[in-house]
Formats: C-alpha cells, sequence, structure tokens
C-alpha cells in the first residue's frame, strides 16, 4: 500500500472508530461531524471529504460490520446447506448481543437517514441469502419450480423486519433468534422436498416452543455485551 492509500486507510479507521464510541456514549446517533473531526483529530472537512454524510458513515460501519461478521462464519464450516443457514443465525445473534445498545443506535439511525437498501440492517449481503438458496436447489433440497431469488427475498425479509423490530423495542436479543428462525423454517419447509421439509418443520416446532417460553407481554430485558 502507498503511503497515501495508507494514510486514508488509517484516518477512516481512526473516525469510524470515534464514530462507534460517540454512538455508544449518546446510546443514538446524534453525530455531529465537529465533534467527530476533532475527536479523530482531522480537519471539519475531512469527513465529508470521505464519507459525504452521516448517511455515507452509516454505510461505513454496516460494511465494516458485515466484515466483521463474515469472519465470524468461517469456523461454522461446509456443512448440511439448511444446517449453516439456521448456524448463520445463531452467529449473528451472538454477534449482535455483544453490544445491544450499540447496534439499537445504528440501526434505528437507518430510519432518520434514508440511503438505499445499503444501510438497511439485515439487507447488506443479499447476496449470501442467495447463494445458500441456490446451494440448497442444486442438492436438490428444493422444489425445482421454486425461483430461489424470490425466495431468498422473503427469508431476507423475516430477518430484516425482525432486527428492525428489536431495534425499536426493549427486549433481549435472545427473543430474535426463535423468531427469525421460527419464521425462516416456516417458509423453506413449505418449498424443500422430503426428507428435508420434514426435518424444518421440526426446526419450526423447536423454534415455536422456544417462543412458547417467553412471555409475549414482558419479553427478556435487554443486556449488553462490550465489544
Amino acid at each position: 500500500m502507498d503511503p497515501q492509500s495508507k494514510s486514508t486507510a488509517d484516518r477512516t479507521a481512526r473516525l469510524l472508530k470515534v464514530a462507534r464510541e460517540i454512538i455508544r456514549e449518546n446510546g443514538g446517533f446524534e453525530l455531529p461531524m465537529r465533534d467527530l473531526a476533532a475527536r479523530g483529530q482531522v480537519s471539519l472537512r475531512t469527513p465529508y471529504e470521505m464519507f459525504g454524510s452521516k448517511v455515507g458513515i452509516i454505510r461505513a460501519l454496516l460494511k465494516e460490520e458485515q466484515d466483521i461478521f463474515q469472519s465470524r462464519l468461517w469456523p461454522i464450516g461446509d456443512s448440511d446447506v439448511f444446517d449453516y443457514f439456521f448456524a448463520t443465525l445463531t452467529v449473528g445473534v451472538a454477534f449482535y448481543a455483544e453490544n445491544q445498545a450499540f447496534y439499537r443506535a445504528l440501526f434505528r439511525a437507518t430510519q432518520g437517514y434514508s440511503g438505499g437498501s445499503e444501510t438497511e440492517p439485515g439487507r447488506e449481503n443479499p447476496e449470501r441469502f442467495e447463494a445458500a438458496m441456490r446451494r440448497a436447489m442444486r442438492a436438490g433440497m428444493l422444489d425445482p419450480d421454486i425461483d430461489v431469488k424470490v425466495l431468498s427475498e422473503a427469508l431476507l425479509d423475516i430477518f430484516a423486519a425482525n432486527t428492525r423490530t428489536w431495534a425499536s423495542s426493549s427486549y433481549d436479543i435472545s427473543f430474535v433468534e426463535p423468531r427469525i428462525g421460527f419464521g425462516w423454517a416456516s417458509l423453506l419447509a413449505g418449498v424443500a422436498v422430503e426428507p428435508h421439509a420434514a426435518r424444518l418443520r421440526q426446526r419450526a416446532k423447536v423454534y415455536q416452543d422456544q417462543l412458547r417460553g417467553f412471555d409475549a407481554t414482558n419479553p427478556p430485558a435487554a443486556s449488553d455485551g462490550g465489544r
């Protein structure tokens, strides 16, 4: 990396680190560019040059989070397609659980600063969903008449809608996994072939039992880690 590129990368990383700190401190997405520049030890012009606006910062933070999340998926290995797909949900929920306040603030910010699907939590990486469903189709696990793009978009909708609801509420992220999992399993059971459909129906029942274990009027209160 040439010196100029390294300098730009260093300033970007520093400003994103400061942005995270400010979001954690405020519990919201009040992110004055003047404060960001001062704490990042750059000129006021620099954040605008690098990110353009707060929407640009949201995009950059979500991209950074997606890269970190992808690294968490590697240890899962190359297992059964559906098992892998649901394992990514478990990893994702654990990832958000590490700092619920930060992710709530970041996700809520996307409501106030519209910037396209790349700033919609849960929709940053639709390719991952479609790739998983294409693998399932190639493995003969899905009804061949099903359009994998339509299916992957429906699965993405379930994930994004539930993370959005969680971000605007106060219940713990642990309540989200069975909600998303039940939706995914129920949908996939309807388009999978046997014996995979039976496995998915059983998985849906497991998630259903978990949901019944929660008090719907008083879900578990959020607890935050400190990543």
